[in-house]
């Protein structure tokens, strides 16, 4: 049997839009100021315990985003290059698509509402896979702007439709490159660090850690040689599957690795030794996951 179509938080998902979207007709609509501004205020927040800057909401690209989270759920998939063969396809929202973190791409009675937490929380976690792109993003030292487009629609018959698009680069009436020089930023970025709260966190993803200062030399960092270790004071965590790269996506370089045994409440020291390329060649820091 089918959930109920107004069952728990999708009851009012009516309300976050000021024209409601319809994939059958290919009509993305509009999401209210407030949805727009909260969605901001929670992502600003999760910047904000790297130590990285605010970014602003960029207007511009509304409709634009509104059409790649339009495409993913006409089309109950995901893809950074839909083709025109793609129902509700458009040159802008295909473009956006390109250029922006997706999530959903898939209906169900079944599927489960995301607020602002859950979607940043699965860009975060990355489904405790390998790539770390849409991370690499939200973490971005040098990021200045985003934009959301989200397709919330519960269809006859109870089928339920969540598809969001977030927008990282490629902004309509963007004059120049980022400004790495003028960006106040952090000299690295790790996930997680500091105290952290749980629901950003799964024990069975990648760590990582990125250089994140000195414009000449970001895409530069060498990490063949990097030991990375992780102790409770107690003991060292064993520190397994390393990888690195300098693909130049969000933050420019990130070392990542897995670790077992990290519970709640306990404190952990990282320190990373052997860098080549970066402004220092050892880094220390330490991270709590928090209720």
């Amino acid at each position: 049997m089918a959930l109920p179509i107004n069952e728990g938080p999708w009851a009012n998902t009516k309300s976050l839009n000021a024209e409601l979207p319809d994939p059958a007709r290919c009509v993305p609509g509009i999401l209210r100021a407030h949805v727009k501004i909260d969605f901001l205020n929670a992502f600003n927040a999760l910047r904000a315990l790297h130590g990285l800057a605010p970014v602003r909401y960029n207007a511009s690209a509304d409709q634009a985003v509104a059409e790649a989270a339009l495409l993913m759920a006409a089309n109950n998939a995901l893809s950074h290059d839909p083709p025109p063969s793609w129902a509700c396809w458009t040159a802008a929202g295909a473009a956006a698509a390109g250029s922006s973190n997706l999530l959903g791409g898939v209906s169900s009675p079944y599927l489960a509402y995301e607020d602002n937490t859950a979607m940043l929380a699965e860009w975060l976690i990355e489904g405790d896979g390998d790539e770390l792109g849409h991370r690499r993003w939200l973490l971005d030292p040098y990021l200045d702007q985003t934009t959301l487009g989200r397709v919330i629609t519960v269809q006859p018959g109870g089928v339920r439709v969540d598809s969001a698009a977030m927008k990282v680069f490629d902004f309509p009436q963007e004059t120049a490159e980022r400004h790495h020089a003028q960006t106040a930023a952090p000299s690295f970025v790790a996930w997680p660090q500091g105290d952290y709260p749980a629901y950003f966190f799964s024990p069975h993803a990648r760590l990582s850690f990125s250089a994140s200062q000195d414009a000449d030399v970001l895409a530069k960092v060498d990490f063949a040689d990097a030991k990375v270790i992780i102790s409770d004071l107690e003991r060292s965590l064993p520190v397994r599957d390393q990888r690195w790269d300098n693909e130049e996506f969000g933050v420019s370089n990130c070392l990542s690795w897995r670790v077992d045994g990290i519970v709640p409440g306990k404190t952990y020291h990282v320190t990373i030794n052997g860098i080549r390329g970066a402004p220092k060649s050892s880094y220390t820091y330490a991270f709590r996951i928090t209720d």
